[in-house]
């Protein structure tokens, strides 16, 4: 073997260790870190992009939710002059009326009620309807005390995140999870949602301003948001594989320096 060939051939298994692990630790593409980049980078103010959303639609109450009830109803003096509100039954997020199987809640005098399947609104309306037989012009507030999303897989804070309000969007989670980490699939992030006995499965593309019109843009109760690392972040965590390329440079390091020297 010539020494201009055993140095070449050192030199380029050099190389190839070298670009081994440039592939292995190099910077994720820019576009992929960028939400939303089919918006283009300048927008005049008076002419501002215009995209349509998807409508809102309240959340249907299902099983196992807990409903914050709050009943209120008006005191009178004997002229039957309003004097004062009195709160005749009230209850926190903790301890609220949970949604049986079958739908049903059991009110304080009402009795049980059939809520499973309305929304908020509709439930506060049936609420005052029934209430009306036994409290006087009576002010009634529903809402979805449980109204959880969790949040897993490659972002800065993972978990399960409760709402006060129930117009709760993809990006809502995503800001709550304190944003994806730089290694987390952008253009993947999968929802997980419960409807009966079934799972849903829908993906998301953040890059895109089509996550705006998709149906499933507002999250229900008790979804999961999903965000799969990339494939760097997967290697980097596999033990064997990290094994594999300790071993796997050794080798080539070795190999040329063998080579380096039988050139001389």
């Amino acid at each position: 073997m010539s020494k201009f060939s055993g140095r070449s051939l050192a030199g380029f298994s050099l190389l190839m260790v070298t670009l081994y692990f440039a592939s292995m630790t190099s910077c994720i593409a820019p576009k992929k870190l960028i939400y939303f980049h089919d918006l283009p980078d300048t927008i005049d103010a008076n002419k501002p992009v215009t995209i349509t959303a998807t409508k809102y639609t309240e959340p249907i109450i299902i099983p196992n939710d807990i409903l914050a009830i709050t009943v209120q109803t008006i005191a009178q003096n004997e002229g039957n002059a309003p004097i004062s509100s009195n709160t005749v039954a009230m209850f926190n997020p903790l301890n609220g009326f949970l949604v049986d199987k079958n739908g049903f809640v059991e009110l304080s005098l009402i009795g049980f009620v059939k809520l499973g399947g309305l929304t908020t609104t509709e439930a506060r309306e049936l609420i005052k309807q029934k209430a009306r037989e036994y409290y006087k012009e009576p002010v009634v507030n529903c809402r979805i005390a449980n109204f959880d999303v969790s949040l897993i897989g490659d972002v800065n804070a993972p978990g399960t995140y409760s709402y006060p309000a129930e117009k709760v969007s993809i990006l809502d989670a995503i800001v709550s999870g304190r944003d994806l980490q730089l290694t987390g699939k952008r253009k993947n992030v999968l929802l997980i949602r419960t409807e009966g006995e079934q799972k849903k499965f829908v993906r998301f593309d953040l890059g895109s301003t089509e996550i705006f019109s998709s149906p499933y843009f507002y999250l229900r109760q008790r979804d999961i948001v999903y965000v799969e690392p990339n494939k760097y972040k997967i290697q980097s965590s596999d033990q064997t594989f990290l094994r594999n390329v300790g071993l796997f440079s050794s080798v080539l390091a070795v190999l040329s320096l063998a080579l380096a020297f039988r050139s001389k």
